[in-house]
């Protein structure tokens, strides 16, 4: 080896000494073979990964000066991990080697986030490269926990009432953290939520302090997501019964539902049949919303309407009273789907449709003369097109690609169609028409075709 100027290591080929004879006797020539620069580590292209999925270090691209003319370079290869999510235990040792091919290695990451790897290579001569990174970019494929209060119960005044959240579940099993709330309690009532007690744990309780119903609600995360509120009410001793809210059924809408969206609590009701009175409120909104409580037409009816702006879930929650007692909160969810989800309808032209005629024909002097081949009307149906999978009304459009029909109503799914005139004779006269039909939601389109045939035969009588 030699120093090179800036004080690195250069490794040269060995001096090659030839002998040249000549006729004045020999002749000693130094040559000396190419120099050789250090390697170049190649950690590949970055990767981006769903949670659980593996990631594939792969330097085969590494680069190396051939020292020996066989044509290969041999390298060594030590990935290293530079940086993990905050929470992740990965470390150097969860890099594993492929026994097959020594240039890769995988990687098992723990957690959603950003891992920075970084791969060096070092030859024969050992000679080592500078660092080359990769970036694994790790998304996260959590869901939502689901909270569960344990259900409605009846208590007594000053009396423990025990609540259990304990059915409540991640679909990942991940371990839960809960966090009970006292969401309403009677008008008589001094309690607050801090009045909860063992609020942050599994099981909770309260002692009601008087006749009334308290509802308690319940959310549960598991350290990424929180769940939507359980809610459950405590019906405290009373000769009045409380109404139900009925806040609708949770519906998934298609981007071509009207930006007008009315909620339904009809369904609520009151076991003794007091006249009820409704309060809304809006839980929450798909993120760019600014649909807020004062969005509602009005809060105190049973089917107040909004406008939605985004698409996504909005979340809203009811309850009703009969005057003495409010009943236990219930919630319902409109999902209003984004343009670029929406599925193309399904055009359906219907049958083809063929009709004969035949037209008198006289003779005279061995010349043949045939009444003309009439106007007929047919019936066309596309009524069976449909939006099978978002459900949205269609918009109908008939076509007459030759321009020789009559349509009597172009946008209607069935209409009637005027076929012209024509000379007839004694062979018959076949004409043919492609119809088409256009079917469109607010956002796409679909074509269907229906042949109509015509045949008019000339006879004698």
């Amino acid at each position: 080896m030699r120093i090179q100027p800036d004080g690195g290591l250069r490794r040269t080929m060995p001096l090659l000494v030839l002998t040249i004879l000549s006729c004045n006797g020999s002749q000693n020539l130094n040559q000396e073979t190419k120099d050789c620069d250090p390697p170049v580590a190649v950690a590949g292209e970055d990767q981006s990964l769903s949670l659980g999925a593996l990631a594939i270090l792969d330097g085969s691209t590494s680069t190396d000066c051939d020292t020996d003319g066989d044509g290969v370079a041999e390298l060594s290869y030590a990935w290293s991990i530079e940086s993990v999510p905050v929470g992740s235990t990965i470390d150097d040792t969860r890099i594993v080697p492929n026994s097959d091919d020594p240039a890769k290695a995988t990687l098992q990451p723990d957690i959603a986030g950003t891992y920075v790897v970084s791969l060096l290579v070092s030859d024969a001569e050992e000679q080592l490269s500078e660092p080359d990174i990769i970036i694994i970019t790790v998304a996260s494929t959590n869901s939502a926990p689901v909270a569960d209060c344990g259900g409605n119960q009846a208590g007594a005044q000053g009396v423990r009432v025990d609540m259990d959240g304990s059915a409540s579940f991640d679909p990942e099993g991940s371990a839960l953290s809960y966090n009970w709330t006292l969401s309403s309690a009677p008008t008589c009532s001094a309690l607050i939520t801090d009045s909860v007690y063992n609020g942050q744990s599994p099981t909770a309780a309260i002692v009601p302090d008087c006749e009334g119903v308290f509802v308690v609600g319940l959310v549960v995360s598991d350290g990424d997501a929180w769940s939507p509120p359980s809610f459950c009410s405590i019906n405290v001793a009373g000769t009045n019964q409380v109404p139900v809210a009925d806040a609708g059924v949770n519906t998934t809408l298609s981007p071509c539902s009207s930006s007008t969206a009315e909620l339904n609590g009809f369904g609520s009701y009151d076991p003794e049949g007091s006249a009820l009175t409704w309060r809304w409120s809006v839980l929450s909104v798909p993120r760019g919303s600014a649909v807020t409580d004062t969005s509602l037409s009005n809060t105190s009816i049973a089917n107040p309407t909004f406008r939605w702006d985004v698409p996504g879930d909005y979340t809203f929650q009811l309850q009703v009273t009969d005057g003495t007692g409010w009943s236990s909160p219930d919630v319902v969810i409109l999902s209003f789907q984004d343009e670029r989800d929406n599925h193309p309808p399904q055009a359906n032209a219907g049958a083809d449709v063929s009709i004969s005629t035949s037209t008198d024909c006289t003779t005279a002097s061995y010349v043949v003369t045939c009444e003309d081949c009439p106007e007929e009307d047919v019936d066309v149906d596309g009524s069976a097109s449909i939006d099978a999978q978002d459900g949205d009304e269609l918009d109908f459009t008939w076509r007459d690609p030759s321009g020789e029909l009559i349509i009597a109503s172009p946008t209607a799914p069935i209409t009637t169609v005027t076929l012209p005139s024509a000379p007839s004779s004694l062979t018959a006269n076949v004409r043919s028409w492609q119809l088409e039909l256009t079917v469109e939601d607010c956002a796409d389109d679909d074509t269907d075709q229906t042949t109509i045939t015509y045949t008019c035969t000339g006879a004698v009588n």
